[in-house]
C-alpha cells in the first residue's frame, strides 16, 4: 500500500486510504444506493487497481479519484458513479473560480487598483 501521497498544491501527505472510503461513502449515501460497508469492498477495489495500473510509489489525488471514477463506472452504482463524477467537476470548477480570483487580486494589488494601496 502506499505511504505517501500528492496533494493539489503539489505537497506530500500520509495516504490515507480511509478518505477514499469517505468519498465512496458519501457518494454512496447521496444517492442512497449504498453504505460504509459497501464503499469498503469498493475501496479495496480502488486500491488494487492503483497498485497495478499506476506505476509510481506516489500516487496523485487526482489519479486515485480517476480510478475510484472507473470502479464506480464498473459497478451497478451508476448513479452513485455520476454524482461522484460531477461532484467532482464542481470542485474544480471552484478550484478554479478561486485561483482566478486570487490572481485577480494579486493584480489589482501590484497595479495599485487597490484602495489600500493608493
Amino acid at each position: 500500500m502506499y505511504k505517501k501521497i500528492f496533494k493539489r498544491d503539489g505537497s506530500l501527505k500520509k495516504f490515507d486510504p480511509k478518505k477514499i472510503t469517505t468519498a465512496i461513502t458519501q457518494a454512496g449515501k447521496a444517492t442512497g444506493e449504498f453504505d460504509e460497508s459497501r464503499a469498503d469492498k469498493l475501496t479495496i477495489k480502488v486500491l488494487r487497481i492503483a497498485e497495478d495500473a499506476l506505476d509510481t510509489t506516489t500516487p496523485t489525488v487526482e489519479q486515485i479519484q480517476d480510478i475510484v471514477e472507473e470502479v464506480l463506472l464498473a459497478s451497478v452504482y451508476k448513479e452513485t458513479a455520476k454524482a461522484y463524477i460531477l461532484y467532482r467537476e464542481r470542485r474544480q470548477q471552484v478550484r478554479d473560480i478561486t485561483s482566478k480570483a486570487s490572481v485577480e487580486l494579486i493584480d489589482q494589488y501590484i497595479g495599485k487598483g487597490d484602495w489600500q494601496v493608493n
